[in-house]
């Protein structure tokens, strides 16, 4: 099957993706062959000739199983990259790569593709693994949280009483709110008193996201 031009590498980024293939490649003394078995045979000999000598753009999927391979922090394509469309699709792919790191033995499975929608606006923390981050949307946990400031999370079994907590408000909506637990429910915090109190009976599994880890603000 045809991989979609739309999730290709794109031609500005082949130069930095053959250097890297090429460069890991002889560093771990991988023939064609050995990183086409590394790699399930998803791709042949041939095709990832293509991939590194750059007749050929790359499928993200691909890229970022090879990086895995080879211990290469996808950060350097972040970094590289030049337009936000590369950049949204790069991190697309980062976040996917996330959600599978986050039970490795059951791979990707229905309730993760589900989820994927939902993390489809955070970003990956790539010098802290386990994290994810988002943008602040709004300024409903003023003065801690700032707009535009960016939070890091991370998924966690349990969540604690007075734990600030990234979650769903709307399906694919993340915001930040403090969580009380009480017998009946929950109650959703926000610092701001312009923000209404959000008291809850029943909670979805898909809700709560994961618990702030810390922010970064531009100065």
């Amino acid at each position: 099957m045809r991989t979609s031009k739309k999730w290709l590498v794109s031609d500005e980024l082949k130069p930095l993706v053959s250097k890297i293939i090429k460069e890991n490649r002889e560093k771990y003394h991988y023939s064609l062959e050995d990183l086409s078995t590394a790699i399930n045979h998803k791709k042949n000999r041939q095709t990832l000739h293509k991939y590194e000598n750059g007749t050929l753009n790359i499928p993200y999927d691909i890229l970022f199983e090879i990086c895995n391979i080879f211990k290469v922090d996808t950060k350097i394509f972040e970094e590289a990259t030049t337009t936000e469309e590369e950049q949204s699709k790069i991190n697309q792919k980062i976040v996917k790569n996330y959600m599978k790191s986050l039970n490795p033995e059951q791979g990707l499975t229905r309730e993760k593709e589900k989820l994927l929608e939902i993390y489809k606006n955070c970003e990956y923390n790539s010098l802290v693994k386990t994290e994810l981050a988002i943008k602040v949307p709004d300024d409903s946990m003023a003065p801690i949280y700032q707009k535009n400031d960016k939070v890091y999370f991370e998924t966690k079994k349990e969540y604690a009483n007075g734990d600030d907590i990234i979650v769903a408000i709307k399906p694919g909506i993340l915001t930040i709110r403090r969580l009380y637990k009480y017998p009946k429910g929950i109650i959703l915090q926000a610092m701001n008193p312009k923000y209404q109190t959000i008291n809850i009976n029943i909670i979805s599994n898909d809700m709560i996201i994961g618990k702030v880890n810390g922010f970064y603000r531009k100065i």
